[in-house]
């Protein structure tokens, strides 16, 4: 009987240190690490933020924007070009969104480390659109003010807010 009372408060405190534990480490994350006391928090807490995607910056407190949804353009045979959006393929609504988020960053990040293996998948996914080329584009936003807002504009698929600039063009390898 004393074993279950003691077991009891084992449990609930096990429970609340967690929640304290999560706690901060949400309220941690985003937090810019110029502090020496910051940064010695978030070297503990680092393991855990990332395992759970929650490791962030101010940016999460902000819309994401059309910078997450770099495109990819495939030329085909006959010099017609298509545009792809690999994230909206992703419904966002899946716990795994996320993650393949960040992974599809990669290509932007370090083309040179990971373009090539980028071009080879996507001409592998896309052939029977026949590609000879690949090119790797990333997404820009330029400045949205309220006006535009208000005029019922779209920051994120209006041309005029997007600049694309190609990161790399990559050949399809032919059968």
């Amino acid at each position: 009987m004393i074993w279950k009372a003691w077991r009891e408060r084992l449990i609930y405190l096990a429970a609340s240190l967690f929640l304290a534990w999560h706690t901060v480490a949400m309220m941690l994350a985003p937090v810019p690490a110029q502090n020496v006391i910051v940064q010695a928090f978030r070297t503990l807490f680092h393991p855990y933020v990332t395992l759970l995607g929650i490791d962030a910056n101010w940016n999460f407190f902000s819309p994401i924007g059309a910078s997450y949804q770099w495109r990819y353009v495939i030329e085909d045979a006959a010099g017609n070009k298509h545009t792809f959006k690999p994230i909206t393929e992703i419904n966002w609504l899946s716990p795994v969104h996320r993650w393949y988020e960040k992974i599809l960053q990669e290509p932007m990040i370090s083309p040179d480390l990971y373009g090539d293996y980028f071009v080879k998948f996507f001409c592998r996914k896309q052939a029977a659109l026949k590609p000879v080329a690949i090119t790797l584009v990333t997404v820009e936003e330029g400045e949205f003010r309220p006006q535009d807002y208000l005029l019922d504009k779209n920051r994120t698929t209006d041309a005029e807010y997007l600049t694309e600039t190609p990161v790399l063009r990559g050949l399809c390898p032919q059968p």
